[in-house]
């Protein structure tokens, strides 16, 4: 049931001014608890086997991307981003073009993960995203991914434990506590209307976040949703990291592709 519990971030009729900080607020989120570091380990593996390229499909903002990079000061990774939402807030797409960095790259029109493109066959990664689809869609981002020989990578900073709707509920005061240093100038006031006057925002990320929370994939629902692909083969290596700053902790789930599905 949980998988079809809908999240404000997702829905193209929510105002701007909610997709804009949500995204800002995640970023900032990453920079103070630096929870993206938790992924580092498994990161480092993913992309060494991987070789050279890797994309995010739902790389939302990008923050935790261009943080990610600046850790792993790996010269020859190119790292594409791509996100079905820019288009609602393309300044993110433009900063991450303009940092100068020949190894990230934000693309102009969003890649349809749900649809074969052959331009674009490479591991796959999914930061804070992969708890947004559906059984049936995995399931097809695995047929379109493993089929070729690509591994995906599942980075999550939520799972459905107690500290994880610990650290959601915390989330809104967190973010009425950080919106005026994080929150665009030119959506400020409309923002903080709906923030502190009219609680909108802090309850629609106490939703997103719990959902989020319930909505998160385990090693067991992974593995499930792969057998019922035809995928029984596949080997899925789960890891869980905490931190002093994020007790709450963090997942990543390596989905390797067949060793026969490599060789074609």
């Amino acid at each position: 049931m949980q998988k079809k519990l809908f999240e404000f971030g997702d829905l193209f009729w929510v105002p701007e001014f909610y997709h804009a900080f949500l995204r800002r607020f995640m970023g900032a989120l990453y920079k103070v608890f630096g929870y993206h570091r938790l992924w580092l380990p498994e990161l480092n593996r993913f992309i060494n086997k991987a070789g050279g390229t890797v994309m995010d499909p739902c790389a939302g903002s990008g923050y935790v991307n261009e943080l990610l990079m600046k850790e792993l000061n790996k010269k020859d990774l190119r790292f594409y981003l791509s996100d079905f939402m820019i288009d609602k807030n393309p300044e993110f797409r433009e900063r991450i073009n303009n940092l100068g960095d020949d190894r990230i790259h934000y693309l102009e029109q969003p890649i349809d993960v749900l649809k074969d493109n052959p331009d674009f066959r490479c591991p796959k990664i999914f930061i804070n995203s992969f708890h947004h689809f559906d059984n049936e869609q995995v399931a097809q981002i695995f047929k379109l991914n493993l089929s070729h020989g690509d591994d995906v990578l599942v980075l999550e900073y939520c799972d459905n434990s107690f500290m994880s709707y610990v650290s959601m509920l915390l989330g809104p005061l967190v973010a009425m506590i950080m919106l005026p240093f994080i929150t665009e100038r030119r959506l400020l006031l409309v923002t903080a209307i709906f923030t502190y006057l009219i609680p909108v925002v802090p309850l629609m990320l106490l939703w997103d976040g719990i959902v989020s929370s319930l909505r998160c994939y385990s090693n067991k629902s992974i593995k499930a949703v792969l057998k019922d692909a035809g995928f029984g083969d596949v080997t899925v290596t789960s890891t869980f990291r905490r931190s002093l700053l994020y007790p709450a902790g963090v997942t990543a789930h390596h989905i390797e592709a067949p060793s026969a599905a490599k060789a074609e």
